[in-house]
């Protein structure tokens, strides 16, 4: 498989996990770090299962792993707050 075609899967795989936690989750920054970490161990376990093991490096790997994901997640999860906050903010039907 092609590695832009494997960045690609990498990319959807951190847009779904973002999405479900979010979704899931009403804390913004709990889904964001959660995702953060889901993200991570499907990184790793992609790479275990392509290399067949443990990846040598793989301190540095989930540490820059968490912190692209990071960002990625909290993207992903601004409409997801955006729309929880103008809910909140708009009166419902008792008031």
């Amino acid at each position: 498989m092609s590695e832009t075609i494997q960045l690609l899967l990498l990319l959807l795989a951190w847009l779904a996990i973002a999405a479900g936690c979010h979704f899931s989750i009403r804390n913004y920054y709990l889904a964001a770090f959660l995702a953060a970490c889901a993200m991570v161990v499907a990184q790793q376990a992609a790479g275990y299962l392509q290399t067949g093991g443990i990846d040598p490096l793989w301190p540095l790997s989930s540490l820059i792993g968490f912190l692209l994901a990071g960002i990625v997640a909290l993207i992903v999860g601004l409409p997801f707050r955006i729309i929880r906050v103008l809910q909140r903010d708009t009166p419902g039907p008792d008031d």
